[in-house]
């Protein structure tokens, strides 16, 4: 098979064409998003116990769910967001609505400054929001190719932690199962949160 007709080209193209469609979307659906993202995940939380959450900081066209972040901390639930680390690891610092933002290893990324963290804190965390591209009803996600989750997952199992894990994506980049081509390391979800609430993938 030539190169460029093998997954990871077909993952591109896919990638791309989602990625084009975020940035056509206009302020007023993300005003709305914001506000459908902040309200289930409230809801979500609810329902997994008093635990805390890890999620992420949004990059620009990404579900735009810091206000539901903001909502949480008020709540007095921590918020855990990852840092980047060498060999296309994660460690996991303390997000609040007032840290001090500085520019991770990534283009584009910010991290809160302050002690970074492995699996540990996980011992707490009730819900997991993994950021998404998109994904499919299968469960296979498409990410934006560093393969951070696809080792961090495995290695959250294998530390003993069983958040509830939600690939976090717009409702309408919840794809036809079999759209993401599946290769051997790619993690396989079984939830998502889209502004319009949570929705089962997977059998």
């Amino acid at each position: 098979m030539d190169a460029t007709d093998g997954p990871a080209a077909a993952k591109a193209r896919l990638r791309t064409r989602v990625l084009e469609r975020r940035r056509r979307r206009p302020a007023a659906a993300r005003e709305r998003d914001a506000a459908g993202f902040a309200r289930h995940l409230a809801r979500i939380l609810a329902d997994h116990g008093p635990g805390d959450v890890a999620a992420f900081l949004p990059l620009p066209g990404e579900p735009p769910v810091l206000p539901a972040l903001a909502r949480v901390d008020a709540a007095g639930h921590r918020v855990w967001v990852p840092a980047v680390e060498a060999g296309h690891r994660m460690s996991w610092v303390r997000w609040r609505p007032d840290a001090i933002l500085a520019r991770g290893a990534l283009p584009g990324l910010l991290e809160p400054a302050g002690p970074r963290h492995g699996t540990e804190v996980f011992a707490t965390v009730s819900v997991l929001l993994v950021p998404v591209v998109a994904v499919d009803r299968g469960g296979v996600r498409l990410g934006f190719g560093g393969g951070y989750y696809d080792r961090f997952l495995p290695d959250l199992a294998r530390a003993g932690h069983e958040p509830a894990v939600f690939a976090c994506c717009h409702v309408d980049e919840i794809l036809p199962a079999g759209t993401v081509p599946r290769e051997a390391h790619d993690a396989v979800l079984t939830r998502a949160l889209t502004e319009r609430g949570p929705v089962r993938l997977g059998s």
